[in-house]
């Protein structure tokens, strides 16, 4: 199921434009603005930079071309998320709209980390890989023998790899 984390990238990148357009309102959310709601030229360059970064991580979320693409925009999103919400408590000015601000950025991190556990390959592409896989390690093997070594993919990734699907099975999150 990959909807779930398209539809938090459709958001995210709709979240940023928002703030590219209109610095003030990311701004003024965090405490950075004056009283008439008006931002500094810097404060404002900061939050188009962060619209910015926004609006590219919901667009790779929106359109990764597979699964494992996918996984990794959602881990960049929720990393900057709870990157911001952690940043956001050092940021001077009205401590309660700090903390809202914070609480808001990880709970966005949180649902963008948990709508990655939604994310499930297709029984076709799982078995591509293992075919792929299962050469791979005869080749590896064979070049051994041979004195060289034919294998693309390290043992150690192999190994990596082996423990997060054993994970996901214990956890009944593949079958």
């Amino acid at each position: 199921m990959t909807w779930f984390p398209r539809l938090l990238g459709i958001g995210t990148a709709a979240a940023g434009a928002v703030v590219v357009l209109r610095p003030e309102a990311l701004a003024s959310a965090c405490g950075m603005g004056d009283s008439d709601g008006n931002v500094a030229p810097t404060t404002a360059v900061l939050c188009r930079g962060i619209g910015v970064r926004d609006v590219l991580s919901g667009l790779a979320m929106t359109f990764a071309p597979s699964p494992e693409t996918l996984r990794l925009a959602v881990v960049a999103r929720a990393t900057a998320d709870l990157g911001d919400a952690a940043v956001l408590d050092l940021l001077p000015g009205d401590s309660q709209t700090r903390n809202i601000a914070a609480t808001l950025a990880a709970g966005r991190g949180v649902l963008c980390a948990l709508s990655g556990l939604t994310i499930r390959s297709d029984a076709a592409d799982e078995e591509v890989v293992k075919s792929a896989d299962d050469q791979q390690t005869y080749g590896w093997r064979r070049g051994h023998r041979e004195g060289r070594v034919t294998d693309r993919r390290s043992p150690l990734r192999r190994w990596v790899r082996e423990i997060v699907e054993e994970e996901l099975r214990d956890a009944d999150l593949v079958d």
